[in-house]
């Protein structure tokens, strides 16, 4: 006769497999979407040449700048609160009057970058035409403390367009900057 069944399974169990396939499916429908979204920066590294000649009184300005030919033949822009300049230590030119303008729903101080553009070229060519022996390449923004980045960014990038492609940076006092002004002969 037939023995009765003791409800236990004389086979042997093995641990089922962990299926890994839904979890590669998931990862492959992921990790495209996370690379179409993600944001990717791109560093952009300026290199600023050195500059002296402002102090906080603007006493000496004028004496730093005219050392050599080369340091007194020098382009400065030159950006207030109100006014665009482009010169050198020897005078400066008008380039235009900062404007109001929206930005990101904020209204913010701009200026006629056309204007110092063409100014720039004029002034590049003007000097490499009369002064073959000096290679231009430097040349200096000098500005307010109140100045936004935007806009010493966008007169460096006018600069290297024009050929200028060492700027240098000097922020100053804005009795600094007009006491350079006038001493260069600048307004």
């Amino acid at each position: 006769m037939a023995k009765a069944a003791s409800g236990r399974s004389h086979t042997v169990k093995h641990p089922p497999e962990i299926d890994l396939l839904p979890v590669m499916n998931l990862f492959c429908c992921i990790i495209p979407f996370l690379l179409f979204s993600a944001t990717f920066l791109e560093v952009v590294i300026i290199e600023m040449a050195a500059t002296e000649g402002i102090s906080n009184t603007g006493a000496g300005a004028t004496a730093n700048l005219m050392r050599s030919e080369e340091d007194r033949l020098q382009p400065k822009i030159i950006i207030t609160e109100q006014e665009l300049f482009i010169g050198t230590a020897s005078g400066s030119v008008h380039a235009g009057y900062a404007f109001e303008t929206e930005l990101n729903g904020e209204m913010v101080i701009s200026f006629p970058w056309d204007s110092l553009s063409t100014k720039l070229v004029e002034v590049h060519e003007a000097l490499t035409e009369n002064y073959p022996q000096i290679t231009f390449r430097r040349i200096t923004i000098l500005t307010v403390e109140e100045t936004r980045y935007d806009n010493i960014i966008a007169a460096i990038d006018l600069a290297g367009a024009a050929g200028f492609d060492q700027p240098g940076l000097q922020v100053a006092p804005s009795a600094s900057v007009n006491s350079a002004m006038a001493a260069g002969g600048g307004n």
